[in-house]
């Protein structure tokens, strides 16, 4: 089976090069945003992927994740890395010093370490494949999407900064194989090559849940 990881589409706080990771209910996709969230849809869509799909509890996931299914289930294992004092911060003035370098010795301060991403991906991996689906799409974030990758493919977890994750992009990770079929797929760049219009992209969300 396949998990589809998409990336949630830019929000307000993403535009302006703002953490967050903490409360559920504020920091909503912009235009820019809700047409990569269509744009997802689109492309999931019209590859015919069907299955359950998940989401992060934070806001800018599950309006990403309403223009795929209405229906999404909301698991908290596909939530943001926590950052702790980080959290609202502009990441030009976070002070990150060695955790870039390796995330796995160096967490945020009063934050999540890396290893507590891996243990709640890993059994989020864990539980789609017992679900017996043939595609599970899961909207989450960079971190968790990040870590997924580097738990298939064998990355040290400490290199995940070499892992790029644009929003609304889409990765895909063959459980039955156990590899990385891509990622950072962009489905909006991938459609307007194909002459679709941005109203035509839109409108997909908007069958959606309307």
């Amino acid at each position: 089976m396949i998990i589809y990881f998409v990336r949630h589409g830019e929000s307000q706080l993403n535009a302006v090069n703002v953490l967050h990771s903490r409360n559920y209910e504020d920091n909503p996709l912009t235009d820019k945003g809700r047409l990569e969230a269509a744009a997802a849809a689109f492309l999931l869509h019209r590859m015919g992927v069907k299955g359950p799909v998940f989401s992060s509890p934070l806001l800018r996931a599950r309006q990403t994740a309403r223009c795929i299914d209405p229906d999404f289930k909301v698991d908290h294992r596909l939530r943001e890395i926590d950052m702790g004092e980080w959290e609202l911060r502009r990441i030009e003035e976070i002070p990150f010093g060695n955790y870039l370098r390796d995330p796995v010795m160096h967490s945020p301060p009063g934050g999540e370490g890396m290893g507590s991403v891996a243990e709640r991906m890993l059994d989020f991996i864990n539980y789609a494949r017992g679900l017996g689906a043939r595609a599970v799409v899961a909207v989450s974030h960079w971190h968790p999407i990040a870590t997924a990758i580097a738990l298939i493919i064998g990355l040290p977890l400490s290199n995940i900064y070499k892992i790029r994750i644009g929003t609304g992009s889409i990765t895909a990770i063959d459980l039955e194989i156990g590899d990385l079929l891509f990622s950072n797929l962009s489905p909006i760049r991938i459609l307007r090559s194909l002459g679709f219009r941005d109203e035509e992209i839109l409108a997909e969300c908007n069958k959606v849940v309307s």
